[in-house]
């Protein structure tokens, strides 16, 4: 995650042919040989860590509540593949843990999107997400597997001198185009190891933007993308510096970074 090759994420998992943020996805991810899983944490009412990318459960599960107002006992309850396709009805929203029983063993990189915002559930709430998840990555040894990254930059800026800068952080937008539910008063420059650009403008591709890449670049902060995956995209934004592609499609994302001699 040094920057020096171009690192294949999936994007909540295999999310085209499997609900995300489910272990069947991240295990047909694995099964294609992506470098990367990107995923997304949420803790319960009673302290616990699950993946989910949603605060709220309806849009992938049915279910109209938050997970921080609910327990773990009832957010394991959810059937999080039947509104997928019926054919994956019952397959349930794994927890932190399990989710790193499974993933200690490959080779696969970690991005972890930490999804409580302090102005959504407070900063207590959120920062003791934040600490709670470390203290798995620690418990598990996969400090050097995982990068941290969050839409609240005050949540990576808790992080950053809460924890030490011993694994990198991951922000959202910068220069032109920023990204965060909060601010710092740390400067994003400072702050920020890694960020996936995001266009100035509504209706507009990241890739419209050059300078923010080189923004980026001129202050050792490595760019990354999630984009369409075609193969003029992929070409230009690595053009402009690009190391990460974090995909929603990863068969066609590895068809052209293979095309590309970049797999």
């Amino acid at each position: 995650m040094d920057g020096k090759r171009i690192i294949l994420a999936a994007h909540r998992g295999d999310k085209l042919k499997y609900p995300e943020n489910t272990m069947p996805a991240f295990e047909a991810a694995l099964a294609l040989g992506v470098d990367m899983i990107e995923t997304d944490i949420h803790m319960t009412r009673d302290g616990e860590l699950i993946i989910m990318h949603d605060r709220n459960a309806l849009r992938t599960c049915g279910v109209d509540r938050n997970v921080d107002e609910m327990s773990l006992a009832e957010v394991r309850e959810l059937d999080a593949g039947r509104l997928f396709d019926p054919l994956f009805e019952g397959v349930k929203i794994p927890t932190v843990v399990e989710f790193l029983e499974w993933i200690k063993d490959t080779d696969l990189l970690v991005n972890w999107e930490l999804k409580d915002y302090p102005a959504e559930v407070g900063d207590a709430f959120a920062f003791a997400t934040a600490d709670r998840l470390i203290a798995l990555i620690e418990q598990y040894g996969m400090e050097k597997r995982s990068m941290i990254n969050s839409f609240s930059a005050r949540v990576l800026e808790h992080i950053y001198y809460g924890h030490g800068h011993r694994f990198p952080i991951h922000g959202q937008g910068i220069c032109g185009a920023p990204k965060s539910k909060d601010a710092t008063e740390t400067p994003w420059e400072e702050l920020f190891d890694w960020c996936c650009m995001y266009a100035d403008e509504k209706g507009k591709s990241p890739l419209d933007f050059k300078a923010n890449f080189d923004y980026c670049l001129q202050y050792g902060i490595i760019p990354c993308v999630c984009i369409a995956d075609t193969e003029e995209n992929y070409r230009k934004a690595i053009d402009y510096g690009c190391k990460m592609f974090t995909s929603n499609n990863i068969y066609e994302a590895d068809r052209i970074l293979k095309k590309l001699n970049y797999r």
